[in-house]
């Protein structure tokens, strides 16, 4: 009998259950919160709450003694429980949840967030991002340390960072390229509406390998709306709408988010219109825009992981502006058309020290065709069709992946070009390996990427027969490059004091346009000519970081320096002299400084690609101190860059900035003055061809405002009306940026 009950009273202990609940309501009001989410981190295992805001959890003794309980609910902040199973029954009580901005703040399952954050990365989301959020992600991020904008006008602008633009930083969706021709020129825009950007990240350090090889300056990752890792409980919509004053613009969204069992369909379309930019001298020609974009996505959960389908189709027009004196009298009009599909396949899995293995397939057929002084038809039109599979396998601390693109360029119309296959492998893996007194990071890719010219186009010269008009035909070849890119860094945290420092080796290999560009790029008034010898650029980078963090004051201080013996860019031939305001174009001519007789353009500067010695170097200091509701933070943004072959300043240097936020907080509104101090840069430290630019301090102020389901953000930016110019324009010698500027932007989820 004593064995009898021995065994019975086994049987019972090991079938013990816990129960956890509780009364969720809100901290504002105390009334009952229904529908929140209540789970157990890292597990499928949770419930809901009841109209009442009661919930109680059962769960089987198969967890160890400590879990952490999650409870998560729309327009509310998350809140996060410590729980011991020491008891049976749990009862939490009363547990209040804060109000918090307007986002999409349902369950992320299969999340394998980590905390291996450089001290100068940039993360934004929520609140923070609405409150900044601009027409373009450039001038999103250009009130952040190290930033610049490399622009062509308002629709036209490219985030530069630390000096490095195009494609020596990486701009990703959801870790993928965005598959566009914003890298190869100025003129091409950047395909992404930031109505549809939930969050961005600044990625720098070893982790940044994992995205591509050459990602010195740092990795812009966004995280895009109709996310698959965010699964709604029931149905819901989200709308949008904006308005902005200096251009006349307007933009609205409709997501329609529709969970069916295992399965969620969600349904995005986003729409922008802009009219000419207005500054302080008057309206730009042509700088409109108009944007249509839809989405679609289907996504299959089971257990344990997904399997998401995503369409997208992405419709732009836009304006170049005109330059006086350029042969485009009306600017350059340019169509924009980007399809895309996607196939995601994610899995947790439990196979020796790996729990999650991710695939994933894209194709991106690309295609924009530019019109010069309003013609009907193109002067030329570019293409690019993008096949990429990536899979990776992963734990908390390692990643091991690959990635296998195939592209193909295909110009059309009066581009010396020629058709050329880009086929590129790469293996890549990221370790965070932790010892006592700290963490070793480390990470490489390694790859090879084929460039083979497609015969069917071939390239005529009226005189010669198949030939360039500036480049030798028997240099223009097939070319292969392989490279590896390798960094290492350390991470070590003392009491409140954090200390980072890593070092990188990058390789990059010459883009199609820097090897085999002979013809004009109209919407910039150029006629670039590549170098068809080019070898891979190399940049060997480090960084070195301290953090304080405290209360009531948070402050931090970043140092880097890279160093290139091969960093290529494309370069102006020269000026053309000008007696009694007109150009001496015969002069050019013969200096071959100009390309006469190209379409409807008549005549270009030319620019060439050539190699040089360079390095950058710089500094960035941060200052957070709080006092109860109201919160200073200031930042200091410092970037020297040198062409050591010429003994000269590298063109397009972010120029010296310095900012003041100070923050009001309230539960349901936040108040927010910026003062922007942007240095001049002398003429002592312009590049060739460059010109000196003025300083200025522009002031901004912003009011947010959410309650439950709405939220509203205004932005009042250089309220003051102040006149000035950006370094990195394109255009600044002509016109101003943008003056007083009225942004609304108002969120409902229903």
């Amino acid at each position: 009998m004593n064995v009898l009950y021995l065994i019975i009273c086994l049987g019972f202990l090991s079938s013990q259950t816990y129960n956890v609940s509780g009364i969720i309501l809100d901290s504002e009001t105390s009334q009952p919160i229904a529908n929140a989410n209540v789970y157990i981190e890292n597990t499928d295992y949770g419930t809901t709450s009841d109209k009442q805001g009661y919930f109680s959890l059962y769960l089987k003794n198969e967890f160890q003694e400590d879990i952490i309980l999650n409870i998560k609910m729309i327009g509310y902040k998350e809140e996060k429980r410590q729980l011991t199973l020491s008891d049976s029954t749990i009862d939490l009580g009363k547990i209040g949840l804060m109000l918090t901005s307007l986002e999409l703040e349902s369950v992320h399952i299969h999340s394998h967030e980590d905390d291996l954050n450089q001290i100068s990365n940039i993360m934004l989301g929520g609140q923070e991002l609405s409150n900044i959020t601009l027409g373009t992600i450039a001038s999103t991020l250009s009130n952040k340390s190290s930033v610049g904008v490399n622009s062509l006008g308002p629709v036209i602008s490219k985030p530069v960072l630390r000096g490095l633009s195009g494609d020596r930083l990486l701009l990703t969706k959801d870790g993928s390229e965005i598959g566009d021709l914003s890298q190869s020129s100025l003129d091409h825009v950047i395909a992404l509406d930031m109505t549809e950007v939930t969050q961005i990240e600044v990625i720098r350090g070893p982790k940044s390998l994992i995205y591509g090889s050459n990602p010195v300056g740092g990795v812009i990752n966004t995280k895009i709306s109709g996310n698959p890792k965010v699964r709604f409980d029931r149905m819901h919509n989200k709308i949008m709408f904006g308005r902005e004053s200096h251009n006349k613009g307007m933009y609205v969204k409709y997501a329609f988010y529709m969970p069916i069992k295992d399965n969620q369909f969600n349904f995005i379309v986003n729409y922008r219109k802009t009219d000419d930019q207005n500054t302080s001298k008057g309206l730009i020609k042509n700088t409109y825009s108009k944007t249509l974009n839809l989405k679609t996505t289907f996504t299959k959960y089971n257990e344990n992981g997904f399997f998401n389908i995503v369409y997208q189709n992405y419709n732009m027009d836009y304006g170049v502006p005109p330059i006086p004196g350029g042969g485009a009298v009306n600017g350059v009009d340019i169509e924009l058309l980007k399809n895309s599909f996607q196939i995601n396949y994610h899995q947790d899995i439990s196979w020796n020290i790996f729990d999650q293995i991710d695939v994933r397939y894209d194709f991106i057929d690309y295609a924009h065709e530019e019109y010069a002084n309003s013609s009907s038809s193109f002067e030329l039109a570019l293409a690019k069709k993008t096949h990429t599979l990536k899979s990776e396998i992963q734990s908390q601390n390692l990643i091991i992946g690959s990635e296998l693109e195939y592209k193909k360029f295909l110009p059309q119309g009066l581009y010396w070009t020629p058709n050329v296959d880009e086929v590129k492998l790469s293996l890549y893996s990221f370790i965070n390996k932790k010892f006592n007194f700290f963490d070793l990071l480390s990470s490489f890719r390694l790859g090879s990427l084929s460039m083979k010219l497609n015969k069917d186009r071939p390239i005529y010269n009226n005189n010669t027969g198949l030939s360039y008009m500036n480049l030798d035909s028997e240099e223009v070849r097939d070319r292969q490059f392989s490279y590896f890119s390798s960094s290492l860094g350390l991470s070590k945290k003392i009491n409140k004091f954090e200390i980072n420092a890593w070092v990188m080796n990058t390789m990059k290999a010459p883009q199609i346009e820097e090897l085999y560009s002979d013809g004009p790029h109209l919407a910039v008034y150029s006629y670039e000519i590549g170098e068809p010898n080019l070898d891979l650029e190399k940049i060997y980078g480090f960084e070195s970081s301290i953090r304080y963090t405290g209360e009531p004051l948070t402050t931090s201080i970043t140092t880097f320096y890279n160093y290139s013996p091969y960093y290529y860019q494309m370069n102006q031939r020269g000026v053309c002299e000008e007696v009694n305001g007109e150009l001496q174009l015969q002069d050019c001519l013969e200096d071959e400084i100009v390309q006469d007789g190209v379409g409807a353009a008549g005549w270009l500067y030319k620019y060439q690609t050539k190699g040089i010695k360079s390095e950058i170097k710089g500094l960035e200091f941060n200052l957070m101190y709080k006092i109860k509701q109201i919160q200073f933070s200031y930042d200091l943004s410092l970037v020297r860059g040198d062409d050591l072959t010429n003994s000269l300043p590298l063109s397009y240097i972010n120029p010296t900035k310095q900012i003041l936020n100070i923050d009001y907080m309230r539960q349901f509104a936040n108040y927010k003055i910026r003062l922007s101090k942007i240095h001049s840069v002398d003429q002592g430290r312009v590049g060739e061809f460059e010109t000196s630019t003025e300083g200025v301090l522009l002031t901004d102020i912003i009011f947010s405002f959410n309650y439950k389901m709405h939220s509203m953000t205004l932005q009042l930016n250089n309220i003051f009306d102040k006149e000035h110019y950006n370094h990195l324009s394109r255009i600044k010698d002509i016109y101003p940026e943008a003056g007083r500027n009225v942004h609304l932007v108002y969120k409902i989820m229903i």
